[in-house]
């Protein structure tokens, strides 16, 4: 498929690209920073143009992320309302979850980014405990625009050893992936423990 998409050119290698940003923001496993790499391939192979394919790469991120955040604004409440939602997430929780959301949200935009099973979720949740659409649009725009130029120039630079720079990119992913679990874990552990001494 990699290479399918790295032969392509002009409207062909832009559709695609925009094509598979979307399809990754639905947790297609081709993650969103392969796309932008393989985008910076195609600039340097001179089957795309460098401006085009910077707007074709940021503006499939920013529709696909509101895709999301729109699924959740709309099918979130319901979600929450069901029988064991509502033991574990009570009325004062989900507002509790939302300040957070609210008050973090292009730290939590920029770091769900970057890990690909979290993305889908983290939207999702952005708009089902309604982290309102402005700072959401604000604080997406923003983590975008330093995540589309840099693998997108990673890719340009590093065109004629892609295969290294993806088992590297994987690597990295796998880091991100472990630390973010630690990190869930003692923050559940925490709170679990803050629960049983009350």
């Amino acid at each position: 498929m990699l290479d399918t998409l790295i032969n392509s050119q002009g409207m062909m290698a832009y559709l695609l690209v925009f094509a598979l940003l979307l399809a990754s923001a639905f947790g297609f496993p081709v993650p969103e920073d392969i796309s932008l790499i393989t985008g910076g391939i195609l600039i340097h192979l001179q089957n795309a143009n460098l401006w085009i394919m910077a707007l074709v790469c940021y503006s499939g991120i920013l529709i696909g992320d509101l895709i999301i955040y729109r699924i959740g604004w709309v099918t979130g409440p319901r979600l929450f309302r069901r029988k064991g939602f509502r033991r574990l997430v009570t009325s004062s929780r989900l507002k509790a979850i939302r300040l957070n959301i609210e008050r973090r949200t292009f730290l939590t935009i920029l770091i769900a980014r970057h890990l690909f099973y979290l993305r889908t979720v983290t939207f999702l949740v952005c708009g089902a405990v309604r982290v309102s659409p402005p700072r959401f649009v604000v604080a997406d725009a923003v983590a975008a625009l330093v995540t589309t130029p840099l693998m997108l120039g990673l890719g340009y630079l590093f065109a004629e050893h892609y295969e290294v720079l993806l088992m590297y990119l994987k690597q990295v992913k796998t880091l991100l992936v472990i630390v973010g679990g630690c990190v869930l874990v003692y923050f559940a552990l925490r709170y679990f423990r803050a629960k049983h001494a009350r």
